[in-house]
């Protein structure tokens, strides 16, 4: 008998951690983030059509009446490619460092040791008390690091107190991924 195995999706980051690093909490960075990029798509794409609509009385045709569609084409094809972006972006906490995964087809990884951070301060404005994100500022024995601001994080509270077991002592984070 044949057995396929199925790949779990949340073990494909693994490879980034060390030999023994346990993972504690993976997260990948709230949909809030996409609130931008959603709104330019729509008000462009409202003002293509009321160009549209305004060319069109104007008897104006050729490339000029269809250069707008392809300027809302392109749109649409950036908020694709912007939520897909968003999609393979995590923000891993293992019990040694922390670790950021981001980029489709060139990966980044922006990793900073746990026992390098001095200071974590959480912030959420209320956009983000609203809609369930924070920012952490994080830190670290006179370095500039590449994760000193790390902003649209879900579930912020829980992620902070873990984040605080695991750097200044108290009781063990669960294990597993949170998406």
């Amino acid at each position: 008998m044949v057995r396929i195995r199925i790949p779990d999706p949340t073990a494909r980051d693994d490879k980034y951690l060390a030999a023994r690093e346990r993972l504690v909490v993976k997260v990948r960075m709230h949909w809030a983030i996409l609130l931008p990029v959603f709104l330019q798509t729509m008000a462009s794409i409202v003002g293509v059509i009321l160009l549209a609509i305004l060319l069109n009385r104007l008897d104006v045709g050729g490339y000029v009446s269809a250069l707008p569609w392809w300027f809302a084409l392109f749109m649409i094809f950036r908020m694709l490619w912007k939520v897909a972006d968003w999609h393979f972006e995590h923000l891993m906490v293992t019990d040694k460092r922390l670790l950021k995964v981001s980029g489709i087809f060139f990966r980044k990884v922006q990793t900073m040791p746990l026992e390098k951070v001095t200071d974590l301060t959480y912030n959420r404005d209320p956009m983000g008390r609203l809609l369930g994100y924070g920012e952490f500022i994080v830190e670290s024995a006179g370095q500039d690091q590449a994760l000193s601001k790390i902003q649209f994080l879900p579930r912020p509270d829980r992620l902070y107190l873990t984040m605080c077991d695991m750097m200044f002592g108290g009781a063990p984070a669960p294990s597993g991924s949170d998406d």
